[in-house]
């Protein structure tokens, strides 16, 4: 029978400048599906028997540069190993905010000096997708809804078409009513707690929430757990302790923990 079980593996879960051996916030879902590259998903991966050459997909929520500053060393590493490993390998479809994410994968190619080395370069397929708009393929439904960020950002709801489990990534985002309309009922919620213990600033000129902040969105949203990422490692413990006063049933993952998202109700 064909496994069908849904697993999300947390690359990272660290804020903006992780500390060694940390990353930021990346997350692979059953091994085929990156979410965000972190500083260096690519070699992170491979600490947990993966590797790029097995990515079909990759989600970018944004592009601030702590989300893709990893996609060269993906797209290098695709290139250098495919011909010795997979010849046939497909080429890995980019999805991400319409207005940014051509232009990132665009610069990402520059840099590794595409017109100077195009082998270098792996096949890739761009995705734009705009908020409200939805991506599917054979095992997953992918709807996306915006969230409140200096720069454009997608929050993503999957759906595993086997199960019916629903997850969903915020990414780095402000508070906002209508993504826990969008997250609904979903049985994991990973959303970010920049702030740790305490709530956005009145001012919270950066968009980002504090780990209060999270819980009452996953309160709000019938979330079943919440996974707290994106804040500093020395502050994580003080915000799980906080967001478990609203939302008792948040944890913070360890780098490489690998968690299965419970079944929803059997699609049809």
């Amino acid at each position: 029978m064909p496994d069908e079980t849904t697993t999300v593996t947390f690359l990272g879960t660290s804020a903006v400048v992780p500390g060694g051996g940390h990353d930021t916030a990346s997350f692979l879902i059953n091994g085929r599906y990156l979410v965000d590259t972190g500083w260096y998903a690519a070699i992170k991966m491979q600490c947990y028997g993966v590797t790029p050459l097995d990515l079909e997909y990759l989600f970018l929520t944004h592009c601030h540069h702590d989300h893709y500053v990893g996609l060269p060393q993906i797209l290098l590493y695709r290139s250098m190993r495919r011909a010795q490993q997979r010849p046939d390998l497909p080429p890995l479809k980019i999805i991400g905010p319409a207005a940014e994410v051509e232009t990132v994968v665009e610069l990402a190619q520059r840099f590794l000096q595409a017109e100077r080395f195009p082998e270098v370069i792996p096949p890739t397929q761009v995705i734009p997708l705009s908020p409200g708009g939805t991506f599917e393929d054979a095992a997953f439904h992918v709807a996306v809804c915006a969230s409140r960020h200096p720069v454009p950002g997608l929050c993503y709801r999957f759906t595993d078409r086997r199960t019916g489990a629903a997850f969903a990534f915020t990414g780095d985002t402000a508070y906002d009513p209508a993504l826990a309309s969008h997250v609904r009922g979903v049985s994991l919620l990973i959303t970010e707690a920049s702030y740790g213990a305490n709530p956005a600033p009145a001012d919270n000129r950066s968009l980002h929430m504090g780990a209060p902040d999270a819980a009452q969105l996953a309160q709000e949203a019938g979330a079943r757990r919440l996974a707290l990422v994106h804040c500093p490692d020395e502050k994580q413990a003080a915000a799980l302790e906080a967001a478990r006063e609203i939302f008792a049933n948040t944890f913070w993952p360890a780098d490489g923990e690998t968690v299965t998202v419970e079944k929803g109700k059997q699609s049809s």
